[in-house]
């Protein structure tokens, strides 16, 4: 049309020009609304730049960082006159900060790994952690060496099974000991935990299990101090577990003693699996619960202590009552073992005190925040662990959720009178929105990372809370400070019985009827959109904090649409498990890989039905078998799982896929293949079978070429 362009120069550029300014105004009148929560904000930045780290399939180069860093300091200098674009170069630079730092620490712990099973050997080492297991013990070691490896090609640390009979034995000490080591594996099924992550991080180079009784070695050469001091915190650490378990003996005094000193390996499995089914697993974590009583015993008794003596007078009784809190949950932290939700209450906790001793109010948010960043800054890999993502998260929105006006309620009533009637209703109350809030904030992750809900948790918590907070915990800890007088029996007979309560609450809530819902696996990358979604309903300000919602909706509604793989074969290729009709797995009878199975079972659920015998058929699997394989019948394709040559040879282009047992390249060349040496190079594999096309993935697939899966770094 004649004088369209004259009409689109004249009328519609400046009408979208008018847009953009309007949407501009807006938003920055959105970020004005947001004031005090930048900080916050920036964290969150900081941890996705960790995140992504952590995603790539591939070693980033430094140039990722520096070109985050470059764009960020130019978008906030471009943006001068803008807050909202300053705030945003911000953020671009807390991100590619983030990212820096995931990096740095991933050069600063590598260390040479195992790249071959090597054994039997003599290993001569120090022990610088010993756990005891009901299914074995477990030690790492140190300084040490191994034939036939170069000092350079010596690992660092190396983790050993003991059998419990063979006692423990003390952190610091030498011993010599006979083992099969062995490089850490892939994970057992694609997507799945990765081990060999979890090890590097800790400089373990491999793992193994011992073949006789170990031996006490002469102690040669002095340890540095470092290892000196963590050697006497963790000989600390037992002193104290042990000697709760020998005042509270039986499995009460295990759970008892990693109340106090957060060693949950020596507690019985099937008492695990109670509080995990009934959901209230996280009390056996240290975590706020512990750390809070502990600094507020700490400052309130020093405190009250210093107020009768003459240096109230001269000094500030309430900043040397904050350092006393600041040292005990700094020693109580090192004996806990520096788990995650330990590190991230005490970093709280410190910098609370911290406030005290500046003459500042602590901020919760903030504080949260400051935490947060802390501890991602030192250790950017514990940002994919299920403690990190639950911990903080459920604080968070309990912190967003008291935060609201409409929620502070006073313990006295309207006539300004404090009734115990009150109070305890108060109480109550906030029992049951803590438990709402934090476990339906943390629910859906709990899904993704252990495949489960428990149903009846609020009712557990309702009973097993109060109890820990009142009642274990004051006495475990007044037992704990008691020790080097020796008098900690009573305390901790005292804790002992209450601790005898929540297990009681734990079985019987584990043993009714539907007591847990399973749940399929879900995306990682859905799963960061919802954890984005879920700090944004919490930290926005305004009615738009809702939008967060829509990612969240996503990830809950993942489970109904995730297809599960219709066949399974672990790296032994002795494991082999297909899927019914309700995505349930049924495995081929065995006794190989029972870890394997355990692992499959927890994630994809277990199926009523049977594999079927030889000579037989299951219309309900479309599976049929003879001695020498199984035909599977899914999604328009014929998919032999082959267990000898010669059925290879039979049915050698006749099928569209073969999964075999053995080495199958040589016996056919026709279809997809996938063979024992496929298996042992990739480890597991998942194959979906849909409307003629076929999809497969390993486990090497899910972990990508990392400086972690390649042995020998």
């Amino acid at each position: 049309m004649p004088g369209s362009g004259v009409i689109r120069r004249a009328g519609i550029l400046p009408l979208v020009r008018d847009w953009a300014w309007r949407a501009l105004n807006v938003l920055g009148a959105e970020f004005d609304r947001q004031s005090g929560r930048g900080i916050p904000w920036l964290v969150v930045s900081f941890i996705a730049g960790v995140a992504l780290f952590f995603s790539w399939s591939f070693d980033p180069t430094v140039v990722f960082s520096i070109l985050m860093l470059s764009a960020g300091a130019a978008l906030f200098l471009v943006g001068a006159r803008r807050h909202v674009f300053q705030f945003i170069g911000i953020a671009v630079v807390a991100f590619g900060l983030g990212h820096t730092a995931a990096q740095v620490r991933t050069w600063s712990v590598a260390a040479p790994a195992l790249e071959r099973e090597l054994g039997p050997v003599t290993i001569s080492a120090r022990v610088m952690q010993a756990d005891k297991r009901p299914q074995g013990n477990r030690i790492i070691v140190e300084d040490f060496s191994l034939s036939g490896l170069a000092p350079e090609e010596t690992p660092r640390r190396l983790r050993l099974t003991l059998p419990a009979r063979h006692g423990l034995p003390e952190v610091g000490s030498r011993i010599s000991v006979r083992a099969i080591v062995r490089p850490a594996g892939l994970p057992v099924v694609p997507d799945g935990f990765q081990f060999q992550r979890f090890l590097y991080f800790n400089s373990i180079g491999g793992t193994g299990y011992s073949l006789g009784q170990w031996q006490s070695e002469q102690a040669r050469g002095d340890p540095n101090a470092w290892g000196v001091f963590r050697a006497w915190t963790e000989k600390i650490r037992r002193q104290v577990g042990d000697r709760i378990v020998e005042v509270v003996p039986g499995p009460d005094g295990t759970v008892a003693a990693a109340l106090i000193n957060g060693e949950q390996s020596a507690i019985p499995q099937d008492l695990q699996e109670a509080y995990r089914v009934s959901g209230i697993s996280h009390l056996l974590s240290i975590s706020g619960v512990h750390m809070s009583l502990l600094a507020g015993i700490v400052f309130f008794l020093v405190r009250r202590l210093l107020a009768l003596t003459p240096i109230a007078s001269r000094t500030d009784t309430k900043k040397l009552a904050a350092w006393a809190g600041l040292a005990a949950t700094g020693f109580y932290l090192l004996i806990s073992g520096m788990s995650i939700p330990a590190v991230r209450s005490f970093l709280m906790v410190s910098v609370v005190l911290t406030a005290v001793l500046l003459d500042r109010t602590a901020l919760s948010l903030r504080t949260l925040a400051w935490a947060a960043l802390l501890l991602t800054a030192l250790f950017p890999e514990a940002v994919f662990g299920a403690s990190f993502q639950m911990s903080f998260l459920a604080v968070l929105s309990l912190v967003a959720l008291y935060e609201q006006a409409w929620v502070k309620v006073s313990w006295r009533g309207v006539d300004g009178k404090f009734t115990l009637i009150r109070a305890a209703g108060l109480y109550v109350a906030a029992l049951v929105v803590t438990d709402i809030v934090a476990g339906g904030a943390t629910a859906l992750f709990a899904a993704y990372h252990f495949n489960r809900l428990p149903t009846y948790s609020l009712i557990a918590n309702l009973v097993a809370v109060p109890i820990t907070g009142t009642w274990i915990m004051p006495f475990g800890l007044a037992g704990l400070m008691l020790m080097p007088l020796g008098l900690e029996r009573i305390p901790f007979e005292i804790m002992g019985s209450g601790v005898t309560v929540i297990d009681n609450v734990a079985r019987g809530v584990a043993a009714w009827p539907g007591s847990q819902v399973h749940v399929p696996p879900m995306s990682a990358e859905v799963m960061g959109f919802a954890a984005l979604g879920a700090v944004f309903i919490c930290l926005w300000n305004g009615r738009l904090r809702w939008i967060g919602a829509l990612p969240v909706l996503l990830a809950v509604s993942q489970p109904l649409l995730t297809t599960p793989p219709d066949l399974i074969v672990d790296e032994s290729a002795r494991v082999f498990a297909v899927t019914t009709d309700i995505d349930d797995l049924v495995f081929k009878p065995g006794r190989a890989g029972r870890f394997v199975r355990e692992v499959w079972r927890n994630r994809y659920g277990e199926s009523q039905e049977a594999w079927p015998e030889s000579g037989s058929k299951s219309s309900a699997l479309d599976l049929s078998c003879d001695p020498d394989g199984c035909l599977l019948r899914r999604g328009g394709h014929r998919i032999l799982i082959a267990f000898k040559a010669n059925v290879i040879a039979e049915d050698c282009g006749s099928v569209d896929v073969i999964v075999s047992s053995i080495a199958a390249y040589d016996l056919c060349r026709q279809g997809g293949i996938y063979d024992i040496i496929d298996f042992r190079r990739g480890g597991s594999h998942a194959f979906w079978f849909n409307n003629g096309t076929a999809r497969v993935r390993s486990a090497a697939d899910s972990v990508g070429d990392r400086v972690w899966t390649r042995s020998g770094s």
